[in-house]
């Protein structure tokens, strides 16, 4: 389950400041990145952290027979009802959707929320720990995409 933002309604610019994106082989510290098998199913430098983006997951997890729900809305009843059988979640730094005790306790085949970014004051880490849920962000991911 993935809570992105909304797709622009005046459509993305026709330029973008990162156009000629640098390809990227490793993480300033040197370690590699990772490599999905299959390849990926967007160009470098496409917008990929709004709704008809998708993070750029959609082939890859479908591919490896999981399915992928995303949605804008983060905060009512749809994303609660999407997060019941949920064993993922992933949500941005900047369009929080709060994993709080309460969504937690809904959610019991969750597994794992994951920040695509950084920080991670949006998830209940207490209730997170308890219920066996792990946290992870993405470092760099919303930085260079």
């Amino acid at each position: 389950l993935v809570a992105l933002y909304p797709d622009p309604k005046s459509g993305y610019p026709p330029k973008y400041a990162r156009d000629s994106i640098p390809e990227l082989t490793k993480y300033p510290d040197g370690q590699t990145l990772p490599t999905p098998k299959g390849g990926v199913d967007y160009a470098p430098g496409e917008m990929l952290g709004s709704m008809s983006g998708e993070l750029g997951l959609r082939k890859f997890l479908e591919a490896q027979g999981h399915s992928l729900v995303v949605m804008a809305e983060k905060d009512g009843e749809a994303f609660d009802k999407e997060l019941e059988d949920a064993e993922i979640v992933i949500s941005q730094p900047f369009w929080p959707a709060y994993i709080t005790a309460e969504r937690i306790a809904k959610a019991p085949k969750l597994k794992m929320a994951i920040t695509a970014g950084i920080g991670a004051d949006h998830v209940d880490l207490e209730a997170a720990c308890k219920a066996g849920i792990s946290g992870t962000g993405g470092t760099f991911c919303n930085s260079i995409s």
